[in-house]
């Protein structure tokens, strides 16, 4: 035998009871798994002792926009740091492939513009070494990760490819525009593509403005590429639903209605993104009445949720409604502790409190903090994971007296003053859903109706403001450990939840849980070690541009394939993760 892990406690991912097991690994695979001390361990290359630890499968993470980063990164971090060893990517609607020489901009500008990725990153980094669809996944299966990866055909890189970036790329399209888009979508899923995936927020738009081709492709279209991606053997449409921002809530209900009857009319699964949303925090109740209605009557609908508050990080080091201010542009070159110094000077504070964010981007960027003052808490070296709504900056607000952007102002140096960890700078985390009313019961909610996923974590993406690929690890401290402030999770549904349920919804069929012939992907984790540390900018991208990446104890060894990716939070140097082709 390759390798034995020995004396754990199994949580194999079906939602089974914790049990004592010896599991054995032969060349990549799971060969048994027995009772405690039933195999000899003279026989193994390689024996780790679990004792007093758990044993999970790999945990799989379905949200993800590592599609450039793929092609120059074999580590693919945040997510490694954090138990998962399967990322399916491609999803919104945005991808690289299919794709011309001459359109490549156009789908980094794309990128850029709805998930947050810097262009210099993608434009530095991307080995461009396709043009098809199959060709990417060609190109992608060169590499050796530590984590596998999948993906999905994006609605945004065909109409592309099969409109052109001079015409009127979100009109209508012609019946021979959607049969070209419906062949290239068939070739993709034969290839490998796990589904086809598209956007129907319209705010989600590339740097020059434009919505993401497809945002309002009519449902001929849809259905059209839905088929097709069956045809090609996919049962599966990603979708990021318009309304989802709470800027259409009429919207989001008509937008059910529809998948419902794409899912009637092809028998394919459609999986789409929903949250609580602060403006109208019971609306997600409504939407999963029409859910279950809709899957009564045979459909299969299925909403993403995140387990944790959605939201974003503001600090000296990344973004802040400060940023590009001129006052603070004088002094942005300087290392932070003198930056600070100088911020905390009276009339460097007050110049730069009297001016107002120059671009769009901030502009808009302040309206959001403005709005959410109610929901906005201090992230520091100890996170708290489900504060308490007297924390919040808005509570800060009233005590003092003082305008909100004074109050945001002094709260960020404080952050930052006392900083602990080296390369945190402490962040105020903008809670922009699922935390309306002031602790996680709705989202306790969602994760235990029958009819969701947790799926919304944007693993690569905005990463200058989101690092929300920690959920896994915020499911075992909080959710099944620490929780306070309202029921708990078992921790075989915990398990079950990251690993069992999304590959059973992708059909990734041979690993999520720990049985004999499935994928030797396992963590092993001293639970009463588990913990999330702060998250930190760190300047690592191609382009030197900054990316916000988050740490946790207690992940005593990642294994992939049978082999140590990561121990003790360590990155091994091993690679052993790899494309991962569906129906394969």
């Amino acid at each position: 035998m390759d390798l034995l892990i020995r004396g754990g406690l199994l949580v194999d991912g079906t939602g089974a009871p914790p049990r004592p097991a010896d599991i054995v690994v032969e060349n990549g695979l799971i060969k048994s798994v027995g009772g405690p001390d039933t195999v000899c361990p003279f026989h193994a290359k390689e024996v780790i002792d679990a004792d007093g630890m758990i044993v999970t499968p790999g945990f799989i993470d379905l949200h993800t926009h590592y599609d450039g980063q793929a092609t120059w990164d074999d580590v693919l971090a945040p997510s490694a740091h954090h138990g998962v060893t399967t990322a399916v990517m491609g999803n919104c609607g945005v991808g690289f492939a299919p794709v011309r020489e001459g359109d490549r901009q156009y789908l980094i500008e794309l990128m850029e513009g709805v998930e947050d990725i810097p262009g210099t990153a993608l434009t530095d980094g991307i080995k461009w070494e396709w043009e098809s669809f199959p060709e990417y996944l060609d190109a992608l299966e060169k590499t050796p990760r530590s984590i596998n990866i999948a993906t999905q055909v994006p609605h945004g890189a065909l109409r592309l490819f099969v409109f052109g970036k001079d015409s009127k790329i979100n009109a209508p399209a012609t019946p021979e525009q959607i049969k070209r888009m419906a062949d290239l979508t068939r070739e993709a899923v034969a290839a490998g593509a796990l589904a086809f995936s598209t956007n129907r927020i319209a705010m989600h738009m590339s740097l020059s403005g434009e919505s993401v081709p497809g945002t309002f492709a009519k449902e001929d279209e849809v259905l059209a590429l839905v088929q097709a991606a069956k045809e090609g053997g996919s049962h599966m449409l990603q979708v990021v639903p318009q309304g989802l921002m709470g800027e259409d809530p009429s919207g989001f209900d008509r937008e059910i209605d529809f998948y419902r009857d794409i899912s009637l009319q092809t028998g394919s699964t459609v999986y789409f993104t929903i949250a609580q949303n602060n403006m109208q925090p019971e609306l997600w109740v409504e939407l999963m009445s029409k859910v279950d209605k809709a899957n009564s009557e045979g459909a299969k609908l299925v909403a993403a949720i995140a387990n944790r508050p959605g939201g974003i990080l503001m600090s000296w080091e990344s973004f802040s409604i400060f940023m590009d201010r001129p006052s603070y542009l004088e002094i942005a070159h300087l290392p932070l502790v003198e930056r600070v110094r100088e911020l905390r000077e009276p009339s460097r504070r007050a110049k730069i409190l009297s001016e107002e964010p120059q671009s769009a981007q901030l502009k808009m960027g302040k309206m959001v903090v403005m709005s959410s003052l109610g929901a906005i808490y201090p992230l520091d070296s100890n996170p708290i994971l489900e504060p308490d709504p007297d924390t919040s900056i808005a509570r800060r607000i009233e005590r003092t007296g003082l305008p909100a952007e004074e109050v945001l102002y002094d709260a960020m140096c404080e952050l930052a003053e006392n900083a602990k960890e080296p390369g945190t700078t402490g962040f105020l985390h903008i809670y922009m859903g699922n935390y309306a009313h002031g602790n996680l019961d709705a989202v306790d909610a969602m994760m235990r109706h029958p009819s969701t996923i947790i799926g919304a974590a944007d693993g690569g993406a905005h990463v200058n403001v989101i690092c929300d690929a920690s959920y896994t690890s915020f499911m075992l401290q909080h959710w099944v450990r620490d929780r306070t402030r309202g029921q708990r999770m078992s921790l075989e549904e915990a398990v079950r939840k990251i690993s069992g349920d999304p590959a059973a919804l992708y059909g990734l069929n041979d690993r999520g849980v720990i049985a004999e012939g499935k994928r030797a992907d396992f963590n092993i984790i001293d639970m009463a070690k588990m913990q999330l540390h702060a998250p930190r900018v760190v300047r690592d991208l191609p382009s030197g541009s900054p990316r916000l990446l988050q740490h946790a104890d207690g992940y005593v060894a990642t294994i992939v394939s049978g082999i140590k990716t990561f121990e003790n939070g360590v990155d091994t140097g091993a690679r052993p993760g790899r494309l991962v082709r569906g129906g394969r």
